[in-house]
């Protein structure tokens, strides 16, 4: 073996004392942009973690419904301003996933401190039996929302919230019924049978049955 050869071999002292198939392998240290780069992804992914959820970061999924809900907003304020919302725009709603998803979040960040996560009541009633305080149609629970209900504490909620986001709501929380979620609250009001909406459209609009039964009934749709 000449000079040469000697010197372009690594000393036997980086040969890792197994081999496979006669190969052996040395013992050579990873590139520092390697390492680098390893930890700092292992830094990166609790920061990560934090901001996107635990902070103020939104998730891809959170981008896109916030996206539609800005699309439909534009939507609904054209429709609101020509007076055509009925039981069948809110129908529709509970078929688009994302506005769905949008109703949910404003649900739990508005709502869900006197009616529950799960619309199971608590200060206010249970929303998702088939007893009513102030009208079982979709647009009864629509008309509560966005006026409230002052004398039970109910704020209405057109004030704070955009218009695609009360009928994202009011949406969620008509497909709340029937849901049977644990630790429900007992009835309140009378018991109501939801019309479909051609039966709604048919006999003009819902029935009135938006009354409060008790001044001791706590604030709710």
């Amino acid at each position: 073996m000449n000079q040469t050869e000697t010197n372009s071999t690594p000393s036997d002292d980086h040969l890792l004392e197994h081999s496979y198939d006669d190969i052996q392998e040395y013992d050579n240290p990873l590139p520092r942009w390697w390492l680098a780069i390893f930890w700092a992804t292992i830094i990166f992914t609790p920061l990560y973690i934090l901001f996107f959820h635990f902070g103020p970061g939104m998730l891809e999924i959170d981008r896109y419904d916030e996206a539609m809900m800005l699309a439909t907003e534009k939507q609904m304020a054209a429709i609101l301003a020509m007076g055509e919302i009925n039981e069948g725009t809110l129908v529709s709603l509970m078929d688009d996933p994302s506005m769905m998803n949008g109703g949910k979040k404003v649900f739990v960040a508005k709502c869900a401190t006197c009616h529950g996560m799960f619309g199971e009541g608590g200060i206010g009633p249970n929303l998702t039996d088939a007893y009513w305080l102030h009208g079982a149609q979709l647009m009864d629970v629509y008309r509560t929302v966005r006026e409230g209900v002052t004398a039970k504490g109910m704020l209405a909620w057109e004030r704070q919230l955009r218009p695609a986001e009360l009928l994202a709501v009011s949406a969620h929380v008509g497909s709340l019924l029937g849901s049977d979620p644990p630790n429900a609250k007992a009835p309140q009001g009378d018991q109501v049978e939801r019309l479909a909406p051609e039966t709604v459209a048919a006999a003009g609009e819902a029935p009135d049955d938006t009354e409060a039964h008790s001044e001791t009934d706590p604030a709710g749709v």
